[in-house]
């Protein structure tokens, strides 16, 4: 943090103004949605709560339809920036942040808040002092009663305990309560792990490192997200009680939806900070304080959005329109590369599979018939397609791949072993460029996408920070039929990324991508389909059975040889094969679990390679 100084031209003494000229010592962003009833409060409190400090004040109109606009343009040193429509909090806030540039220190602030006369100086000071990358204030509700703002990083049992407990027992210990609601911590300047987004001051610095807020979020859950982002980057989250801030809540509307968005988010929040298995579990415990408070309307609707993930659409969110395309890089700086390991030697069961002259064959058929007209048939060829070879493989295949590359369709490249920086001079050979965003696909050589599949992605809402894409819903083709299924791990994985220090979706399992980096799910329509077929050692038949007949726009002739059940098999699958297939694949994630914990993953390969040995 840098002293205030006074060049010549500048608002002080808690004056504010917009002037890109202007060094101010602190920069304010609100973000309003029908907000008439308070924006003139939280406008007039700002000089008294900032004295000696020169102050830039950004607020960016979610669309509102009630008066707000009016009331702010009687505040002729307050900019105003619209949106263009309802794009959420965190998309809010990334659109003023664009506009005022680099901050010395960054506010924000809820529309329904007050300042009190010097919290904003207290903040910055201690911010300076202390040298914190953030500082939050104590806040009160409207008639001057403390609310307890500050949190926990939210777990499993946390969550259940907000759950069982909620208000009650409020000194109960630490790892069964998400709030805080010791009276005695409240009146204690120091650090803690995160608190409510209603005003938060950030280091300018900071703020550039982190970038964006995620905007995935909507409302609810992003300031969780930036305090833990801003944690894992080493920054000092500090509570400053000299500094108080009233808060009225419920600024922006109440609503059932929003209730229920509240916890979706927070579902949402553990997906991409979290395993599957940690979220499943935190998603059990927020159905169960809904159902705990059933005679809530609020929170029944709640209850019936978190148990049925396919509503969760429903839920308030950014319109896919123009209006919402802000923070999202044109396509023309996205550089999307699709990697595939044809018969890429490796280790385990695969190596030996794909060394065999039969299993060579039928990939080739396989690969022939559905995965290259799908990726000649993409809606979008903004991509290049790398496929490795192993350099031993016969020359009939050899003489095959030729043919097939005389279009270009795809770049082959011979190597025995790729290492990650083999990886890159690979791609840097063919792309012969960096554009602004990178993109990298696993596509299966005996799989096929969608016809929009690429363009799902490079459209895909993203943190500016390196993410893992999954378009969650496929399809699997069997002997039996066409399944349907939410796989939101599957194989078909991207990594959007910078140029800097890339990883690419090979830097680890497909599985194990969340551990490392967070996880955009792409919810909709299948994206990708999954041919099983004999010699596959990793693959079955999963999901349901469906007719093909919705799917034939998305997937073409890739399903002209699935034929249409007849609604009585489909009943039947759904009653018994479903639940049949859900328990093997339960076991066999078990069996899998406890062979990682006690040989590790090289000995997992090692015993799936021994059993494929054996029974060939």
């Amino acid at each position: 943090m840098q002293e205030p100084t006074a060049p010549p031209g500048t608002a002080l003494s808690g004056q504010f103004d917009y002037a890109a000229e202007s060094a101010a010592d602190v920069d304010i962003v609100i973000v309003t949605y029908n907000n008439a009833a308070d924006i003139d409060a939280v406008l007039n409190s700002l000089p008294a709560g900032a004295p000696n400090l020169r102050l830039r004040v950004v607020v960016v109109d979610n669309d509102s339809t009630d008066e707000t606009l009016l009331k702010l343009a009687a505040h002729r040193q307050v900019r105003v920036l619209r949106s263009g429509g309802n794009l959420g909090y965190a998309a809010g806030i990334n659109i003023a942040r664009r506009d005022l540039g680099q901050s010395r220190a960054l506010l924000i602030l809820n529309p329904d808040v007050e300042v009190m006369p010097g919290a904003i100086a207290a903040m910055y000071g201690s911010m300076a002092q202390t040298g914190a990358g953030i500082v939050v204030p104590l806040l009160h509700d409207s008639a001057g009663v403390r609310q307890p703002s500050l949190r926990r990083e939210p777990s499993i049992s946390r969550t259940f305990g907000e759950a069982l407990f909620g208000d009650h027992l409020g000194t109960r210990p630490g790892w069964l309560s998400e709030i805080d609601r010791r009276v005695s911590h409240y009146g204690i300047a120091r650090s803690v792990e995160w608190a409510t987004g209603a005003a938060l001051l950030i280091d300018g610095n900071l703020a550039e490192r982190l970038g964006d807020w995620d905007e995935r979020y909507f409302l609810y859950s992003e300031e969780t997200d930036f305090f833990r982002r801003a944690r894992q980057d080493g920054a000092v989250i500090w509570f400053e009680p000299a500094s108080v801030i009233r808060h009225r809540q419920g600024g922006s509307g109440q609503s059932d939806g929003q209730t229920a968005l509240m916890a979706v988010n927070r579902v949402r929040y553990a997906q991409v900070w979290g395993t599957r298995t940690h979220a499943a579990w935190i998603r059990g415990a927020l159905l169960l304080h809904a159902c705990l408070r059933v005679n809530q309307p609020a929170q029944r609707h709640a209850a019936a959005i978190l148990a049925r993930r396919r509503r969760w659409q429903e839920l308030p969110q950014a319109p896919q329109t123009g209006a919402a395309t802000i923070g999202r890089e044109v396509l023309s700086s996205i550089e999307h590369v699709l990697l595939t390991r044809f018969n890429l030697p490796s280790a385990g069961p695969e190596r030996v599979m794909r060394a065999q002259e039969d299993s060579l064959a039928e990939r080739i058929i396989l690969f022939e018939r559905y995965c290259v007209p799908s990726v000649r048939a993409q809606t979008n060829q903004n991509f290049t397609w790398i496929i490795y070879f192993d350099p031993e493989s016969p020359l009939w295949l050899r003489e095959h791949v030729a043919v097939l590359q005389t279009d270009s369709i795809f770049q082959a490249v011979f190597r025995s072993s790729v290492s990650r920086s083999e990886l890159f001079t690979d791609i840097r050979a063919v792309v012969d460029r960096e554009r602004q965003v990178l993109i990298t696909t696993n596509l299966d050589p005996n799989g096929a996408l969608a016809t929009n599949f690429v363009d799902r992605l490079q459209h895909a809402d993203a943190p500016a920070r390196r993410a893992a894409l999954n378009i969650t819903t496929g399809l699997f083709a069997g002997r039996n039929g066409l399944y349907l299924r939410r796989d939101a791990h599957n194989a078909f994985c991207s990594v959007r990324e910078s140029w800097d220090d890339p990883v690419s979706c090979w830097a680890d399992w497909h599985t194990h991508l969340g551990q490392s980096m967070s996880v955009v799910e792409i919810e909709g329509a299948p994206g990708w389909l999954q041919v099983v077929h004999g010699s596959n050692t990793n693959n079955w038949v999963r999901g349901r059975l469906v007719s093909p007949l919705p799917y034939v726009d998305l997937f073409g002739a890739q399903l002209n040889a699935i034929t249409v059940p007849e609604r009585r098999r489909m009943l039947v699958d759904r009653l018994v094969s479903v639940p049949s297939r859900n328990a093997r694949q339960a076991l066999r994630a078990g069996a899998k679990w406890v062979t990682m914990r006690l040989f590790g993953p090289a000995g997992l390969e090692d015993i799936k390679l021994r059993f494929v040995r054996w029974v060939r």
